[in-house]
């Protein structure tokens, strides 16, 4: 067993101990009778505090470091630090690391809530690349070295970024080439922040595209809990090895940041998650499943599946999709007639299979450690069942929904952005007032306004409003989809600064 899970193991079974320190419940005693079944008594039990000998996640000397350091060498990390504010958390901490105060940052569009709320902290100066955006799927891929590049000479020297961030892989598999991205950034000056949120099994099985670490990337952020065991809000943050971000400035960005009351659930289950991932076997049944459920696509060609071949046909620029991940299927029924959204409510109502994510044109399967190759044969049936029951009303050769009109979203072929009047610091910390969505053109907005799908933020705080954007915006609600980051979801009126 791991020895954080060990230590707290042990120090749960210490019986005839009057507990005078939080939580609480006092290792289970004193909490509602139904919420104990829930959790069981040894999950309280083991939900302790800091005390003598579970070391201390601000500072850690004893089990918590020792657990960081395997995990460090497990996953190719010059220096890792767990998380118990999930992936959110560490994202912040990187870029103000990075950044510093008022500092520039090159950041994909499509990137994370937490960048755009990281620039706020910092009060760094954004600037962006556009991923590649694939139409026939309404979603964003990756951002390619050749995109990046130029979008760096496209800055003046005197304000070249200390950093970049990109997402790879993207929730729907996709990964960009991260060494290219690494050496784009070695060149400029500039740290490489990749958000491998749904990338942090890559480094346990040679069939996983190559890990962010392995490629070059100086500060790696991963979801332990999205594609390992990890319980859920648990991630980590790596230090890539020859990274120019000093220690010293992530260890106190993340002592600002993270809880000083952190689960040691949450901890324990990090350690027991980087354990069981570098069990041999531990990869093996979610591959074998993956590849059954692949294989049975090739005989369903009224479903679409994500792959090499879809991005081949695309043509889309070299670096563009260096790697999928096996373990994400991104699946699309339009040849059915069906939406996502349609899909993924009959897999569940009619044969109990919980998608991880539905946008109006694809359907997101999440595999994992704990994926067997009986969740594949009750997939694979589902699927069947629904060709019989929607038979193909579309060619082979179109992905989309017969029923879908294009997505409203940004044009991700042009290289211009909103004109940037403010940060997103001075914007969010402006004062505001709402006006209605048909009022807002010439004003500068004071929230993020990201459509859904793709994905990619139409508008971030800071940015001029422009009549093409609103009727992006529009055009995404019209169609079935949503917009995020607007406090108004309705969208009939906007925050802007005053």
């Amino acid at each position: 067993m791991a020895a954080r899970a060990t230590r707290i193991l042990q120090r749960s079974r210490q019986t005839g101990q009057a507990p005078f320190h939080v939580p609480g419940h006092k290792r289970g005693q004193g909490t509602l009778e139904q919420f104990g079944e829930v959790m069981g008594p040894a999950s309280l039990c083991c939900d302790l505090t800091e005390l003598a000998g579970l070391d201390y996640l601000a500072s850690p000397t004893g089990c918590i470091a020792e657990a960081q350091d395997l995990a460090a060498s497990a996953f190719g990390a010059q220096r890792t630090w767990f998380l118990v504010n999930g992936s959110t958390v560490g994202i912040q901490a990187a870029i103000l690391a990075a950044c510093g105060e008022g500092g520039d940052l090159l950041a994909a569009r499509n990137c994370h809530a937490s960048a755009f709320s990281a620039m706020v902290l910092a009060g760094c100066k954004p600037w962006y690349v556009q991923p590649e955006f694939d139409a026939e799927l309404g979603i964003a891929h990756g951002v390619t070295p050749a995109a990046l590049r130029a979008a760096f000479l496209r800055i003046p020297p005197a304000s070249r970024p200390t950093a970049a961030i990109v997402v790879s892989p993207t929730y729907f598999g996709v990964c960009s080439d991260i060494a290219g991205l690494a050496g784009v950034c070695r060149q400029f000056g500039a740290a490489l922040i990749v958000d491998e949120a749904h990338g942090s099994h890559f480094a346990f099985h040679e069939n996983f595209p190559q890990a962010a670490l392995a490629a070059g990337a100086d500060l790696v952020i991963q979801s332990s809990h999205k594609t390992l065991s990890a319980l859920t809000q648990a991630a980590m943050l790596h230090q890539g090895r020859g990274s120019g971000v000093p220690a010293e400035r992530i260890s106190g960005a993340l002592l600002l940041l993270q809880s000083s009351s952190p689960s040691y659930l949450l901890l324990a289950s990090l350690d027991a998650a980087r354990a069981h991932a570098q069990v041999p076997a531990s990869s093996c049944e979610p591959l074998q499943a993956a590849e059954a459920i692949r294989q049975s696509l090739d005989g369903l060609p009224g479903i679409g599946l994500l792959d090499e071949r879809h991005i081949s046909r695309l043509q889309l620029p070299s670096g563009t999709a260096e790697a999928m991940d096996p373990l994400r299927l991104t699946l699309s029924f339009g040849r059915l007639g069906l939406t996502g959204q349609q899909a993924a409510a009959l897999l569940e109502a009619d044969h109990g299979v919980v998608p991880e994510l539905a946008t109006q044109q694809v359907v997101v399967l999440a595999l994992g450690p704990g994926t067997t190759g009986q969740h594949a044969k009750q997939l694979v049936a589902a699927l069947k069942s629904l060709c019989c029951s929607y038979p193909m009303r579309v060619a082979a050769d179109s992905m989309a929904p017969q029923s879908a009109q294009p997505m409203g979203r940004p044009d991700l072929t042009d290289l211009s952005f909103p004109e940037h009047v403010l940060t997103p610091r001075q914007a969010v910390f402006a004062p505001t007032q709402r006006v209605a969505l048909e009022d807002a053109v010439g004003h500068v907005s004071a929230e993020t306004m990201c459509p859904y799908p793709p994905g990619v933020p139409v508008l971030v705080p800071g940015e001029r409003i422009g009549r093409q954007a609103i009727q992006q915006l529009c055009t995404v609600l019209e169609n079935g989809g949503t917009v995020t980051g607007a406090s108004d979801s309705t969208l009939q009126t906007v925050l802007v600064v005053a």
